[in-house]
């Protein structure tokens, strides 16, 4: 509400248990991650994706996993250079600003052809099955053999 955000539209669903939140993001249409970094691949777009909930995330970091294996199929590729002194953003590569115009569009897209979303999120789950502990597991094994025979 100090941001200009009416009380009406803002629902506080307090905390909740993690085994609830599956039920919490179905009621959801759209998960919006414009981050400017993430530490690793970003486990809550996957428990939306997993959800079937349409995801759109921002095309750097810790995003880029998603983004190149297909999971999300919404990404915010315009990422700009974050608005901070050279000298000031050690730490800061490969992180970006997303760009506004471009989430804007992407969330239209999204709200005016509800069954290309519906079937954007089917996606999202599909692809995430590739990502299995099985799978990744045995990808691991076939990179450590070959480094290491």
């Amino acid at each position: 509400m100090a941001n200009g955000l009416d009380a009406g539209q803002i629902i506080d669903i307090g905390t909740l248990p993690n085994h609830a939140m599956g039920r919490v993001l179905q009621e959801m249409d759209v998960a919006l991650f414009p981050n400017r970094c993430e530490g690793g691949t970003n486990l809550v777009a996957m428990e939306c994706m997993a959800c079937s909930l349409p995801t759109i995330v921002s095309a750097n970091t810790g995003h880029l996993d998603l983004v190149a294996n297909r999971c999300a199929l919404c990404p915010e590729t315009r990422q700009n250079p974050l608005p901070v002194a050279t000298e000031t953003a050690i730490g800061t590569d490969g992180w970006g600003e997303s760009d506004v115009e471009e989430i804007v569009e992407t969330l239209e897209q999204i709200w005016s052809d509800r069954e290309s979303a519906r079937m954007r999120g089917l996606a999202g789950v599909e692809s995430l099955h590739r990502w299995s502990w099985r799978n990744q597991i045995r990808e691991l094994h076939d990179v450590l053999k070959a480094i290491s025979p």
